[in-house]
């Protein structure tokens, strides 16, 4: 529990700085439900010998560490408050000097590790209030209403403390700054716009928004950016000349079309009609010589077993079982006459009496014997049923497979075409590409046989757009890679053309820099490069952002 005699101060830094046990994160929770103990153990320790040194900053953070690890510790948790003011008095005295003398650099650090323990501290909202204003003194050198790459220098002057001016009354201004100078930008959007400059339009709209992403331009920037992309676009034309067969040729008749999908998005296929403003085209000559194929063919055997038909034959079983009942039948005879021996020796018994002797072991009675015999002779007759049944039930032949092996021959065929071609651009300095290669095929081919479940597999033939893909496929990356280095010649040239940033950024300069950068790099500028190029154009140290 707080200390009743604790400062109101204090106790009102406590009620913020308390950490229940329900907010702390769930692996906080986990481990302070757990027991775990170390990280409490380690930040008192820390804490203890912080206070010791008069490092109240550290303590007081520490004592924050151990409390979150420990909630429940009345110890840690209630030294938090105390030392927390002790740290923010501490980081007052050591900031005023620095402050009052208009050292930013020194006066922000020690006020910020004060603001992470007490936000919003009284004493520490009237030191950022002054620095903030003492910033924005500074950066006024920078109007945002003068040239823009002055107000962008303003801007990126007022972001550099961004970070280190928390105070809403900074944030605010700092916001409101931004979307001034993004108004600028949008002005010259709508002035690009109307010189048919979608270059210039495109980047103006990404960079106002960026400045000001609650603005909702996107829509704008992408229709600019669709209607920059079509008219810059390199036109690209693919002659095609050499020896091939007829077949081969004709479906070679479209190479561009067949490449256009991996054309770049600064490029495109040279239509009939060329679109207004856009670039001279790129010529490409390919002189290509694509032999007719070689043929062979190659046999080799194969055997697969199947079912040609049944036959009876003699079951084994029937064999078996007809031996089972003659040996039953045997056995009954047998017990049978056992039977009859012992009834006659029983009815003699009974016809006369024998002495008996007194101390002898009693003998088993011949009508005992007979009983027993009698007793056999079921059981033998039984037997001889059951295997007479067997008998009856086991057919004497049975229907079995008869199989049989079909040959048959597999014959694969392969077809050799050998190529070779010339790439020559028409881009200035350019050397002609070259390229050889084989083009192969391969097709297997055997008959059917139903019998065994053998599906015929017929000959294909490669067709001649066969030939042309794979042509099409090694001629592709040669021709991707000289519109790739056509455009960046393009950009450099364009480039050059540019000349120096005029101050107030003029769209016909963003226009041309649009397009050097789209040919060079292979995508239209980004917001913070046109915002940097501004900036360094008036020696800024500071970079703008974006919001």
């Amino acid at each position: 529990m707080m200390n009743k005699e604790a400062p109101p101060s204090v106790r009102a830094a406590a009620m913020r700085l308390q950490l229940p046990v329900s907010r702390l994160s769930p692996l906080l929770a986990l481990l302070v439900l757990s027991g775990c103990n170390t990280a409490y153990r380690e930040a008192m320790a820390l804490a203890r010998d912080a206070a010791i040194r008069g490092d109240f900053m550290t303590a007081a953070r520490a004592y924050r560490n151990a409390c979150a690890a420990r909630p429940e510790d009345e110890l840690a948790c209630t030294r938090v408050p105390l030392f927390a003011e002790k740290a923010t008095a501490q980081a007052i005295a050591e900031a005023r000097p620095a402050c009052e003398a208009g050292d930013l650099d020194r006066c922000l650090p020690p006020l910020l590790a004060a603001w992470d323990l007490i936000p919003h501290h009284p004493e520490l909202s009237s030191l950022f209030e002054k620095a903030s204003q003492l910033h924005t003194e500074r950066c006024a050198q920078w109007s945002l209403d003068g040239p823009l790459n002055a107000a962008v220098t303003g801007l990126a002057c007022l972001q550099a403390r961004g970070r280190q001016l928390p105070v809403s009354s900074y944030q605010t201004h700092l916001a409101a700054s931004a979307s001034r100078v993004a108004s600028r930008f949008v002005d010259l959007a709508l002035t690009a716009q109307g010189q048919n400059h979608a270059g210039a339009a495109t980047v103006l709209w990404s960079t106002a928004q960026c400045l000001a992403p609650g603005e909702n331009l996107a829509p704008r920037v992408e229709r600019s950016r669709q209607d920059f992309l079509g008219p810059s676009a390199i036109p690209v034309a693919i002659r095609l000349d050499g020896s091939m067969p007829p077949p081969v040729s004709s479906a070679l008749s479209g190479v561009c079309a067949y490449l256009a999908t991996g054309l770049p998005p600064w490029a495109r296929c040279a239509g009939s009609e060329p679109m207004p403003g856009q670039p001279e085209p790129l010529q490409l000559q390919v002189d290509a010589v694509i032999q007719h194929p070689a043929k062979s063919r190659a046999e080799d055997v194969h055997t697969v077993r199947y079912v040609s038909g049944t036959e009876e034959v003699r079951n084994p079983d029937y064999t078996t079982a007809k031996e089972n009942l003659a040996l039953a039948e045997s056995d009954l005879q047998s017990a049978r006459e056992k039977r009859k021996e012992k009834d006659a020796a029983c009815e003699k018994a009974q016809e006369k009496h024998e002495a008996t002797c007194v101390t002898c072991p009693t003998p088993r009675s011949p009508c005992e014997e007979a009983r027993d015999a009698a007793s056999d002779e079921k059981t033998a007759e039984s037997a001889r049923d059951e295997a007479r049944g067997t008998l009856n039930r086991t057919h004497a032949t049975v229907t079995v497979d008869v199989y049989d092996d079909f040959t048959y021959s597999v014959w694969t065929h392969r077809w050799v075409s050998g190529f070779r071609f010339t790439l020559q651009a028409s881009t200035p300095s350019s050397r002609p590409v070259q390229k050889v290669g084989e083009m192969r095929f391969e097709d297997r081919e055997h008959v059917g046989f139903q019998p065994a479940g053998l599906v015929a597999d017929p000959l294909v033939v490669p067709p001649p757009q066969a030939y042309a893909d794979i042509f099409l496929q090694q001629l592709a990356p040669q021709v991707f890679e000289a519109v790739k280095r056509d455009s960046m010649a393009r950009g450099a040239v364009r480039g050059a053309q540019c000349g120096a940033l005029p101050a107030d950024g003029s769209v016909s300069w963003v226009q041309c820099w649009a397009e050097a950068s789209l040919w060079k790099n292979g995508q239209e500028p980004q917001p913070t490069e046109l915002l940097q190029l501004l900036a360094t154009s008036v020696d800024a140290s500071a970079q703008p952002l974006c919001r």
